[in-house]
């Protein structure tokens, strides 16, 4: 081979391997839920990324149970970044949020970044309720309403 063609392909690797895109990281998100009405049923808390279909389908989910009113959840080995949640007591423990002959949950329901759902308020989009998890913020809190 000769020393031009051995320097260029040696070249082109060093360039290939500075020009590649840092991993981003990843870790334990954990939601941390309060208020709830009571210790009935399952914590269930739907976790969205910008670009998924919210509030139809969610990028993971999560169920747990709920102890003096309280719950802790946790998403493990998610990518850092923005995100958005959706919690509810599935107070019939049948994996879904129920609703209302008006569209309205009939189960108790929050969300990430403090959103208060109203009966004219709409559901929320993902930029009303983003949150940031990174390292330094691994955790979200939501106060059921």
């Amino acid at each position: 081979m000769k020393p031009s063609l051995v320097l260029a392909t040696l070249l082109c690797i060093s360039m290939n391997a500075f020009s590649q895109t840092p991993a981003v990281g990843s870790g334990t998100l954990t939601i941390k839920a309060n208020n709830f009405s009571s210790d009935e049923g399952n914590a269930i808390v739907r976790l969205f990324r910008r670009d998924d279909d919210m509030p139809m389908k969610a990028f993971m989910e999560v169920t747990g149970k709920i102890i003096d009113r309280k719950s802790t959840l946790t998403f493990v080995d998610i990518p850092f970044g923005e995100y958005a949640a959706i919690l509810f007591q599935d107070q019939n423990s049948n994996g879904t949020l129920d609703h209302n002959f008006l569209g309205l949950p009939k189960e108790p329901i929050g969300f990430s970044n403090g959103w208060n759902l109203t009966a004219f308020s709409g559901m929320p989009n993902f930029s009303k309720l983003k949150f940031e998890f990174s390292e330094q913020k691994p955790e979200c809190k939501i106060d059921m309403k």
